[in-house]
């Protein structure tokens, strides 16, 4: 069996538990094919209304609100994951707006992954499917291959046990 090459990942996060084992998932292939993170969180657009000129506009201070609050709750994922054998240079933040499959697989051609790593469902909780919503879309219509995570951030021997399948 051929090895994949991958230098490049990117994982989509919602911070739901499913999106957290797969941020470290996501990791654990870093660190075994010493390729680059990106770190993808969609969030659905800000916009505040402009009395001026009567309609909604994006505000760029709301945006930087986000993206604070984004990589506040990822330092929180990088301090209780035991994620000493990552190189911290070589995860990169990245917060769009959006819909989230449109921009996870927009990202991904734009960054060129080599691999989408998210979980099988997300904030939105459990469908009737065996994947959520988002994740069967990005699936569908992904330019590269994608691995989506089962399980818990608690359950590290499971996810573990995916990664070194992968």
């Amino acid at each position: 069996m051929n090895t994949p090459t991958i230098k490049k990942i990117l994982v989509a996060i919602d911070f739901s538990e499913s999106a957290r084992a797969a941020f470290y998932a996501a990791l654990d292939l870093a660190v075994k094919y010493d390729a680059d993170t990106y770190v993808l969180h969609v969030s659905e657009p800000v916009r505040a209304f402009d009395f001026g000129k009567k309609k909604y506009v994006d505000t760029i201070e709301a945006i930087e609100r986000v993206e604070a609050g984004v990589q506040k709750r990822l330092d929180e994922l990088w301090g209780t994951g035991g994620l000493d054998k990552v190189d911290r240079r070589r995860v990169h933040l990245v917060v769009r707006g959006g819909k989230a499959d449109q921009e996870i697989i927009e990202t991904a051609k734009a960054k060129g992954a080599d691999v989408i790593v998210m979980g099988a469902s997300g904030a939105g909780g459990p469908v009737t499917t065996a994947l959520g919503s988002t994740s069967e879309r990005v699936v569908r219509h992904s330019p590269c291959s994608v691995l989506c995570i089962r399980g818990e951030a608690g359950e590290r021997d499971e996810v573990a046990e995916q990664v070194n399948d992968f």
